[in-house]
């Protein structure tokens, strides 16, 4: 009888290995191209990122009061064993610089982490949007792709009150993006109702896949459909390539109106330095 047992000293694709294809599967593709998007906002911000290839971690900071500029991405599962490295990683990293909380995103289960200091913030959806599509059109709704300073300037104060992130208000002009984000993979959208900046969303490009980010409306304009206008937008920043993001529970309908179709849950962590 013939074995379908793997040899002992055979490696299996398990879908989420350093050496596995970009194209595999769109978690594994998903979690990398959001690693690499929050990566470069902290580069082009005057941050810092490193990787920790042993555990598939990628670390970045801005050194923000907001936990939004100081992100932790799982690439991989972290089995049980490795959670001490896990949280050393973390204490070293963001213990070297001063600074706000972070954030810790796991797009795979992982173990209890509120022994170690971290606190549970929430299991949102990740969804997943084929390529193509329409994006809906709202009467008097202006999308305007950034490419100078004063509309990046538009973008950032609208991110900022609108989402809101309460940590960094009142606005400072450049608290948050830096000039140069403009020559990476981003694409940054915002949208004006009577030239007055109200809405925002972007695209972070990489091979295969558009990651959707920075998605906010401002409160008194929330309900006329600027939100999927602009994510719809987003989407479509390659037309050919299919998009991701992370939702709210909140958000979830809107996406799904757009195509967006619920994949997996994320796991996100909070934690202080």
């Amino acid at each position: 009888m013939t074995s379908i047992a793997a040899e002992p000293d055979e490696t299996l694709e398990s879908g989420y290995l350093a050496t596995t294809p970009a194209g595999d599967n769109f978690l594994l593709d998903y979690s990398r191209a959001e690693a690499a998007a929050f990566s470069e906002l902290a580069r082009t911000g005057g941050g810092r990122v490193t990787h920790d290839q042993t555990l598939g971690l990628h670390l970045t900071d801005l050194g923000l009061a907001t936990p939004f500029g100081n992100v932790a991405l799982l690439c991989r599962p972290v089995r049980d064993a490795e959670i001490g490295d896990l949280a050393r990683a973390l204490r070293t990293f963001y213990g070297d610089r001063a600074g706000g909380p972070y954030l810790l995103f796991s797009p795979w289960p992982i173990a209890d982490l509120s022994g170690l200091g971290l606190k549970t913030v929430g299991h949102p959806p990740l969804m997943f949007r084929p390529a193509g599509g329409s994006r809906p059109d709202v009467d008097g709704f202006r999308i305007v792709e950034v490419n100078d300073a004063d509309t990046l300037a538009d973008f950032e104060q609208t991110l900022i009150e609108a989402y809101p992130v309460n940590e960094m208000q009142p606005w400072r002009r450049g608290s948050f993006l830096d000039p140069s984000v403009l020559d990476t993979a981003w694409h940054l959208l915002v949208g004006y109702d009577d030239n007055r900046a109200v809405a925002t969303a972007a695209a972070f490009v990489s091979d295969g896949l558009t990651v959707v980010e920075l998605v906010s409306t401002r409160a008194e304009c929330r309900g006329r459909g600027y939100g999927a206008a602009l994510t719809a937008a987003a989407a479509l920043t390659v037309p050919a390539q299919p998009s991701g993001l992370i939702s709210s529970d909140h958000g979830r309908r809107v996406y799904e109106q757009l195509g967006y179709l619920p994949i997996h849950r994320h796991t996100l962590w909070l934690g202080t330095r």
